[in-house]
C-alpha cells in the first residue's frame, strides 16, 4: 500500500486572478516535484481553475459544493480508481445542539448545515480501499459585515464565539464520520486546513481516544514510546502524522512573522502496518521555504505563492 498524499491550501485559486497563469505554473512545478498520487486542495474558487491544474498534471479532479463566496475543497488523483465521492454537509451534533451565526440584519440564527462542506472519496490501491476526507474548517479570522475589524467590542466577542462554535461543530461532525468508518475497520485519512494547531481542542476532537499521538520524528523508531506501544484505543484513533516532521520545520503558514501549523494529515492505524513490532510511519515533508509572511489584512488577496505550505505523507 505505497501511496503519497498531499494537502495544500492554494489560496483563492481562480482563473479570474491576474496572476493565474504564473500561479498555475508554480503549483504545477511544486506538485510535480512532490510526485503525489492524491492531492487534497482547499480554496478552489472556480472549477475552471481546478480543471486547468488537473489537465496540466494529467490527474482527474473531484470537487465539493462551494460555500457562499465560491470557496470549496477538491481532490486531484493520478491513477487510482475513485469511488463514492461524498459531500459532508450535514451537522452531526449532540442531541438538541445547534451552530449559530449573525444574519445580515445582525440577528442570531441557527446555521442549518456546514457552510463549507467537507468531501470524502474512496480510493482503491492494489486491491485495498482508503477513505480520505478533505476539510477546510472555519478560520479564526473574524468578519463583521464584510469588514475584518470592528470598534464594537461586544460584537467582536460574540463573533469570535460563533467562529469557535462552528469550528467545534465541524470537528464533532467529522469525528462522527471518522468513527463510523473506523468502526468498520476502514483505512482512513482526514486531512486539510484545520485552521488551528495540533494541540487545539478542535483538532484533538478528531484524534479520538486520548494518548499515543506522535510528538516528533523520534517516535518513528522509539519502541518504548506511547505511540509505538499502542493500546486498545488504537482502532478508533486518528494519528497526526504531521507531528513526525522535525519541530523547526513543523509549520505551514506564517503570520506577522510567527510560524503556525494549521494544515494536518491524520491517519488511522490501518495506514501504518507494523513490521518487526514498529509502526511503519509515512515519510513527511512540509515545503514552507517560499511561504510569504502575512502582515495582516484581507485574506482574499490572491498572490502567486499561496499563504500555506503543502504537507505530504508518503505511506509505505
Amino acid at each position: 500500500m505505497a501511496i503519497t498524499i498531499t494537502t495544500w491550501n492554494v489560496q483563492n485559486l481562480s482563473q479570474n486572478s491576474n496572476e493565474f497563469d504564473e500561479k498555475l505554473d508554480f503549483l504545477v512545478n511544486t506538485l510535480q516535484t512532490l510526485n503525489s498520487d492524491v492531492i487534497a486542495l482547499q480554496e478552489i474558487l472556480d472549477l475552471d481553475a481546478l480543471n486547468a491544474l488537473a489537465t496540466r498534471l494529467g490527474f482527474q479532479s473531484f470537487a465539493a459544493t462551494p460555500d457562499g463566496r465560491g470557496n470549496r475543497v477538491a481532490f486531484l488523483t493520478r491513477n487510482n480508481p475513485v469511488s463514492a465521492p461524498t459531500l459532508i454537509d450535514q451537522w452531526q451534533l449532540p442531541n438538541g445542539e445547534e451552530i449559530h451565526r449573525f444574519n445580515s440584519d445582525g440577528e442570531v440564527i441557527a446555521e442549518p448545515s456546514l457552510p463549507r462542506p467537507a468531501f470524502q472519496i474512496t480510493l482503491s490501491d492494489n486491491g485495498e480501499e482508503i477513505d480520505i476526507i478533505n476539510i477546510h474548517m472555519k478560520s479564526k479570522l473574524l468578519t463583521f459585515g464584510g469588514n475584518f475589524s470592528t470598534s464594537d467590542e461586544r460584537l467582536r466577542v460574540q463573533t469570535a464565539f460563533f467562529a469557535l462554535e462552528r469550528r467545534a461543530g465541524e470537528s464533532t461532525t467529522l469525528r462522527e464520520r471518522a468513527t463510523a468508518l473506523l468502526s468498520s475497520g476502514r483505512r482512513t485519512v482526514v486531512l486539510g486546513d484545520f485552521n488551528d494547531g495540533a494541540q487545539a481542542a478542535t483538532t484533538e476532537i478528531l484524534y479520538g481516544p486520548s494518548g499515543s499521538q506522535p510528538r516528533g520524528p523520534e517516535d518513528a523508531t522509539n519502541a518504548r514510546g506511547a505511540f509505538q506501544r499502542g493500546d486498545d484505543g488504537d482502532p478508533q484513533r486518528l494519528f497526526n502524522v504531521t507531528n513526525l516532521v522535525p519541530l523547526e520545520n513543523r509549520w505551514t503558514r506564517r503570520h506577522q512573522g510567527q510560524p503556525e501549523l494549521l494544515d494536518h494529515i491524520l491517519a488511522s492505524v490501518g495506514m501504518m502496518p507494523r513490521i518487526n513490532g514498529l509502526r511503519q510511519v509515512p515519510t513527511m515533508s512540509i515545503l514552507n521555504e517560499e511561504v510569504p509572511n502575512l502582515p495582516g489584512g484581507s485574506p482574499n488577496t490572491s498572490n502567486v505563492i499561496p499563504d500555506h505550505a503543502p504537507v505530504t505523507a508518503a505511506f509505505v
